[in-house]
């Protein structure tokens, strides 16, 4: 198990846009296995996902979550992971909705960032295999930030209004 320390703004790797990814194998098995290992371990708050620069790898690499009720337990949240490589948005659906956003390289800060409600990406699993997925509500919004940190774009960027910190939820 690898859990890499979490790289936090104001480091300029957050603000440098990723290289492509053209080997599936060795080093990028690596990049997929830390990154895994350290979005595990990311706890208060639990992580949504990670990008590869967030642990101060260049590369087009990152994991999202697509959280849901356990059906058998309705107290448990489960998810769904996915390796996304060399994503990219094929289409936006029009529909915006204004959510809450905070980010484990931006540590207590969160804002409001407006989104597509849906979208469709393609990527590359681990193997190379060409994929397509279309996301909705709080996975596609997981999505956007991660390969919004892909093309070197913190979430800050694109508030609207002001920024809070974990008081301001606690008041």
């Amino acid at each position: 198990m690898a859990v890499i320390p979490i790289v936090e703004a104001p480091n300029k790797i957050l603000n440098e846009k990723t290289k492509k990814v053209r080997g599936f194998e060795g080093e990028t098995l690596k990049i997929i296995k830390d990154l895994k290992d350290t979005l595990d371990k990311a706890r208060d708050p639990e992580g949504a996902g990670l990008s590869s620069n967030q642990i101060g790898v260049q590369k087009s690499i990152c994991v999202v979550r697509n959280f849901f009720t356990d059906p058998l337990d309705e107290t448990k949240n489960l998810f769904d992971e996915r390796i996304l490589i060399n994503p990219k948005i094929v289409s936006k659906d029009s529909e915006e909705k204004e959510g809450w956003e905070g980010c484990l390289s931006v540590p207590n800060t969160y804002g409001k960032v407006l989104r597509s409600k849906k979208i469709k990406v393609r990527y590359q699993d681990e193997t190379g295999q060409k994929c397509s997925l279309v996301a909705k509500d709080f996975f596609a919004r997981v999505i956007q930030h991660e390969i919004d940190h892909l093309n070197g774009i913190l979430f800050t960027s694109k508030v609207t209004g002001d920024t809070v910190t974990e008081d301001f939820f606690n008041e």
